[in-house]
């Protein structure tokens, strides 16, 4: 290095020492130039560090040199080098215009036929380009690709450096694009890269098929790629030798391949030609297959591939692109995690993210919202530092709006709260530029959903500052979109939750939207004003034609709607129904926003009515709640809405009926086919009202054997679907597999559509804006696609009433032979009972007149307070509860609670009088004599609602003098619905023999519970009378029995007896379990298994058969979780039972069943007398209970005694 310096210092010294010893007049010394262009040839001269001294020696040759002088227009041509390099060492730009001129000059100087014109030509048209990236001068940039079309037309077809002055001129031309947007460009590029590929090809035998067609025209070229692409042998990868360059330049197959494949795409991107994305698609398909596995460059054109395979899936919805944009991304992240370093990498694996995340929109399949947040997760939070600051902006964005989509699913707070954390940082960290307008437009919608869904008012006054910061940035391409999202959040704002106290979560807020104003305050006029000056705004910045010009108007409607409500002012009322008339016209009836504008547009009409009285807007609000209801265009969420509120404005009956029907069919899919169960409860919660309002109102309009119908269909919807015969899909799947899984991805995708809204802005490609109806046409075909697969699956015998409510007729066709069903409402427009009796063709409806909602909770009130102070449950939870309650019924008006004389003896009481003693006396069912209790009449209660926690088989009036309750009259038993019992009525054939018997277990030192003394002598007391009846029996104790072998003994026994911890598990019913001193035994382990044989479940431990309130229509306890897992009959407690009495039940219980064998039963071992067993031995308990209170007239010792006996409860047949 020293000597090549030395040698540089020695060249520059003698070319000054020869002009400092030229002497004469110009032109005298012809060597001279000669002399200093020999030497400045020299290598050692290019270094940058001589190139100032270069450039004065260069003008210096350049003064003394003739014109004409035959080395003058190389010493232009090395001065413009010169100035080249002086320019990457001190970086003025002057030296480029410097090396402009001098270049310009020597093309003056060269002839047009001289061999170097083109290469100086191709010279002066790169350094045009360097001062257009440096500058951003438009006239460099149009006049390097003038100069390159010369170039290339001044290459003669044998040059080897064509193809490479092709494919320069195509990048020329594709950066003009980038920059103008002008289509000619795009297009000219392709053409001039096309030509390159069909010269770089010509030297290769084996590829030469593709030049041939290029001679002819692109589009044969395409053509012939896809009949290629079936000929994997021609196909396999080009070797190293066939890849070289063809000269110095460097065109080699795979960069023009590559640069046709994103020209293509980027044209696709600004005219939404289909076709272009395709051919794109078709060429980065053959440049994979050409790429050997190991190349650098592979893993970048596999994600180049799947990101125009996304780009079309969005537009075309064809599952098996996305599929492949997944998979071939996956195996770009494969060969990316070893090479070409993070960034690269990283960029893989967003596109893979975005890729699941748009296959879980189109599918609804959580799985892959999952799998895209996984992903994005580990980018955000394994964040190497060298990856660029613009690229992990993206990342965290993509995540914040994926766990926003997750939040949607599963109200999961800490989704929502992990979104709005790294979205408030990444806005944070934002320059106030172009690219921080739409991360705060998310941070805005996260926080909006927030203050939408827990109340926090400073959530949504956030988002009202973020949303004005927005709109006053100087560069927003996106106004009009931005001004609709401000005003959305000031109108969330006047609805404030907090200021009424209304649950977003209840029924009520979810049936009405909470569209009226809540805000009493002149900041809420203010912000209504400002709200509509700003949608005013944003409809005036768009066109008619746009596609959220409708949206836009349906929210100014709303908001003239809501300032009519709060000022009172007629003129907005009418302005609004007159805006959204507008929007309605200007939306297709197959659009997905047509029924919401219909029900709100009702809304406004109903509003108006209450003004005038006209009927006119009565009769036309009617008019367009039904066409909202009768629109297939919409999501579940959406139909049940609209169809609750036609329901409840609506008079006629059959109207109100039919709207009924709708909402009860979309409750049913908005549980989802294929959702975990606790993803199905959390869709059904806020909803358990709904079931029972509809079968008061057919009620009341005679519409009896609706109500069933619909009480069945809208409860235990769960339990229903996981129960002994799967879910109806799975039914269906034995039948018809491919059926069903068509059925299960629709039914997701119903669910999902609609739930997401893009931005669009007019300077956005023309291929997103039209994705905005081919997203809507889609949804529109996916509801027809849905009318016909349940067509197609009830025309498949048994399969009539897939999805379905069953028909009242044929739940009455299959009832026990004895007994009654009777299912009991309580809804606050009126409270029933309706049974169902073998025989009698027809449902019974029995009203309740002295019945009430208000009477109901605050009898569960007063039942959980003495529970909790008597210590047999939480005594936090019971006060809370009772203290609940007299808030809402002194703002309900109900009065104030009088708590010193309402106790579990009035409770009892008031069920007898107001509801047991009704039935009864409507079902005529005498009260039975002591001698006549094995003839007694059997009841199952089906409770609803808040009353499945009340104890219907204990109502009664108790005293010390005597009393007159249920067990005088019948022998109860529970079922959780009518199907359940039903399936065990059809199912009640003889078990087989081998399997009869009892299987016992006792677990009284399980780790981290209190111990349970009376375990071991319980079990060991049936243990002995199953004994010595004969009976086949097992009785496993304590640590001697692990989960695997407690699971064999189930299949192996056909009846089951645990005395144990139990627990439930009110979120996810399945991991409910049983403790064992060696494990827990869960509900969902119990399912797997097929449990063909199953008899009795007795169930001798707490509070088994205690159910979750906020889902009181589910009936989520283990007792309920035994029937669905195939046992056809359940013992299990309501609440805490004493050690003692359990050993006395269960010796009266199983004694009883024995003394009532059918004779040559031998080992055999038979529960179907199961509740007139636990009948028989609760009266025994009871009359033992009775006989040791030593003292009598004291209601807080009567009471404690009913509590002792009152728990014990049976399930099923």
């Amino acid at each position: 290095m020293v000597e090549a310096d030395g040698a540089g210092e020695r060249h520059v010294i003698s070319w000054e020492f020869a002009i400092e010893r030229k002497l004469g007049p110009p032109g005298a010394d012809d060597g001279l130039a000669a002399h200093i262009n020999a030497c400045s040839c020299n290598s050692c001269t290019r270094r940058l560090a001589y190139a100032p001294r270069a450039i004065e020696t260069l003008r210096s040759a350049l003064r003394l040199t003739p014109t004409g002088h035959p080395s003058v227009t190389r010493c232009f041509v090395k001065l413009a080098r010169e100035y080249i390099r002086a320019f990457r060492l001190d970086d003025d730009v002057s030296r480029i215009d410097d090396a402009i001129s001098a270049l310009s000059r020597a093309l003056q100087l060269t002839p047009r036929s001289n061999s170097e014109f083109p290469s100086r030509l191709e010279d002066l048209a790169e350094i045009l380009l360097l001062r257009f990236r440096h500058t951003g001068n438009i006239s460099d940039l149009n006049q390097a690709i003038s100069k390159r079309r010369q170039v290339v037309e001044a290459t003669h077809e044998g040059n080897s450096s064509l193809p490479c002055r092709q494919h320069s001129l195509g990048h020329a031309l594709h950066r003009r694009f980038n920059h103008e947007g002008d289509l000619s460009d795009i297009s000219d590029s392709i053409a001039a890269h096309t030509k390159a590929l069909k010269l770089r090809l010509g030297g290769h035998i084996r590829l030469r098929f593709l030049a041939m067609e290029l001679t002819r025209s692109f589009q044969s070229f395409l053509g012939r790629i896809d009949t290629l692409m079936h000929d994997a042998k021609s196909l396999s990868p080009i070797s190293d030798a066939e890849d070289v360059c063809v000269n110095s330049c460097g065109c080699n197959i795979t960069h023009l391949l590559h640069d046709i494949g994103n020209l293509l795409h980027a044209r696709f991107w600004r005219t939404g030609e289909l076709s272009d994305i395709a051919a794109a698609i078709r060429v980065q398909r053959l440049l994979v297959r050409l790429t050997p596995e190991r190349h650098p460059r592979l893993p970048g054109f596999l994600e180049g591939l799947g990101s125009s395979l996304q780009d079309r899936f969005q537009h075309r919805r064809e599952a098996r692109d996305i599929d492949e944009a997944i998979s071939v991304c996956q195996r770009s992240a494969q060969l990316d995690s070893g090479s070409g370093g993070p960034q690269s990498g990283f960029c893989t694996m967003y596109r893979l993210a975005t890729c699941f995340l748009n296959r879980y929109k189109a599918r609804g399949n959580w799985d892959d919202l999952d799998e895209a947040i996984r992903i994005l997760q580990q980018m955000v939070y394994v964040n190497p530092d060298d990856i660029e600051h613009k690229c992990v902006s993206s990342w965290i964005h993509g995540l914040a709006i994926s766990l926003g989509h997750r939040f949607s699913l599963t109200r999961d707070p800490r989704d929502l709260a992990e979104a709005i954390s790294i979205q408030e940082r990444l806005v944070q960290r934002l320059e106030p530029d172009e690219g921080i307008i739409l991360p705060t437009i998310t941070l805005s919608h996260l926080l909006k959903t927030s203050f939408n869904t827990f109340g926090n008012l400073e959530d949504i006054d956030k988002a009202i500052s973020f949303g004005r910061m927005v709109i006053e940035l100087p560069f927003n391409k996106d106004l009009y979109a931005q001004l609709a999202s401000l005003a959305a959040c000031l109108m969330d704002r006047v609805r404030d939750p907090v200021a009424t106290g209304v649950q977003p979560t209840s029924f009520e807020a979810f049936v009405r939207e909470d569209n009226t104003p809540r805000l009493s305050s002149s900041l809420a006029f203010d912000y209504i004003n400002e709200a509509i000056a700003l949608l005013q705004k944003a409809i005036d910045l768009i066109s008619t034609g746009h596609p959220d010009y409708p949206d836009y108007l349906a929210c100014l409607a709303h908001a003239y709607y809501t300032r009519s409500e709060k000022t009172d002012n007629f003129p907005d009322l009418q302005e609004a129904i007159a805006t959204q008339k507008r929007a309605i016209r200007l939306t297709p009836d197959w659009h997905t926003s047509k029924s919401r504008y219909l029900k709100e547009l009702s809304q406004y009409l109903h509003s108006r009515y209450h003004h005038t009285g006209n009927d006119e807007d009565r009769a036309e609000m009617i008019t367009a709640s039904e066409a909202a209801v009768a629109s297939p265009w919409h999501t579940p969420r959406e139909g049940l809405q609209v169809a609750i509120w036609l329901a409840r404005h609506c008079s006629d009956s059959t109207t109100v009926v039919a709207a009924y029907g709708k909402a009860m069919g979309a409750i049913a899919l908005m549980v989802g086919l294929d959702q975990t169960v606790a993803q199905r409860y959390s869709s059904i919660h806020g909803l358990s009202e709904m079931p029972i309002e509809a079968a008061a109102v057919a009620c009341d309009f005679n519409y009896v054997d609706k109500a069933v119908e619909w009480l069945e269909q809208g409860r235990c919807l769960v339990w229903s679907q996981i129960n002994i015969l799967h879910t109806p899909l799975e039914a269906l799947r034995t039948r018809d597999r491919e059926l069903a899984s068509e059925i299960a991805e629709v039914s997701r995708r119903l669910e999902v559509a609609g739930s997401t809204r893009r931005l669009i802005g007019d300077d956005m490609s023309q291929s997103l804006k039209l994705s905005l109806d081919d997203e809507a046409r889609a949804h529109k075909n996916l509801a027809r696609r849905w009318d016909d697969l349940l067509t197609k699956a009830r025309d498949i015998p048994g399969f009539e009433c897939f999805l379905q409510s069953v028909p009242c007729s044929a739940l009455i066709d299959h009832l026990p032979p004895s007994g009654s069903i009777v299912i009991i409402t309580a809804y606050e427009g009126g409270c029933s009972a309706i049974a169902l009796i073998a025989g009698l063709g027809e449902p019974l409806h029995i009203p309740l007149p002295d019945l009430t909602l208000s009477n109901v909770m605050e009898y569960r009130a007063i039942l959980n307070k003495k529970l909790s102070t008597l210590g047999f449950r939480s005594q936090v939870a019971g006060k809370e509860e009772l203290d609940e309650y007299r808030s809402d019924a002194e703002q309900r008006g109900a009065g104030r609670y009088r708590g010193r004389d309402r106790n579990v003896l009035y409770v009892l009481k008031a069920l007898w009088i107001e509801v047991v003693k009704p039935v009864l006396d409507a079902l005529a069912i005498p009260k039975a004599d002591d001698a006549n209790l094995s003839t007694l009449h059997r009841v199952w209660w089906c409770p609803t609602g808040v009353l499945s926690f009340l104890p219907l088989h204990a109502a009664g009036v108790y005293s010390d003098s005597g009393s007159e309750s249920v067990l005088d009259y019948v022998v109860s038993s529970y079922t959780p619905s009518i199907s359940s019992l039903l399936e065990r009525v059809r199912n009640d054939r003889e078990i087989d023999e081998t399997r009869s018997g009892l299987f016992l277990t006792n677990q009284p030192k399980v780790p981290g519970y209190p111990r349970i003394a009376g375990t071991t002598r319980e079990v060991n007391t049936v243990y002995d009378i199953a004994r010595e009846n004969g009976v086949k029996a097992l009785k496993v104790e304590g640590s001697e029995l692990s989960v695997d072998d407690c699971l064999r003994h189930m299949e192996e026994y056909s009846s089951v007896h645990f005395a144990c911890h139990g627990s439930q598990n009110t979120e996810e019913p399945l991991k409910s379990r049983l403790r064992l001193e060696k494990g827990a035994l869960e509900l969902g382990a119990i399912m797997q298994k097929n449990l063909k044989h199953a008899d009795l479940a007795f169930l001798s431990a707490c509070e088994t058969s205690t159910g979750e309130e906020k889902l009181d229509n589910e009936v989520v306890h283990l007792a309920a979780g035994m029937l669905a897992a195939g046992y056809r009959r359940v013992v299990g407690t309501m609440w805490e039972i004493r050690d003692s009495h359990a050993v006395d039940v269960a010796n009266d219980f199983y004694s009883y069943l024995m003394d009532h064998r059918e004779e040559g039963s031998g080992s055999r071992f038979d529960g179907s007398r199961s509740a007139h067993a636990l009948h028989h031995a609760v009266r025994q308990l009871r009359v033992r209970i009775d006989g040791a209170r030593e003292v009598r007239g004291i209601p807080d010792e009567l009471e404690k005694s009913l509590l002792l006996w009152i728990p014990y409860v049976h399930y099923g047949y």
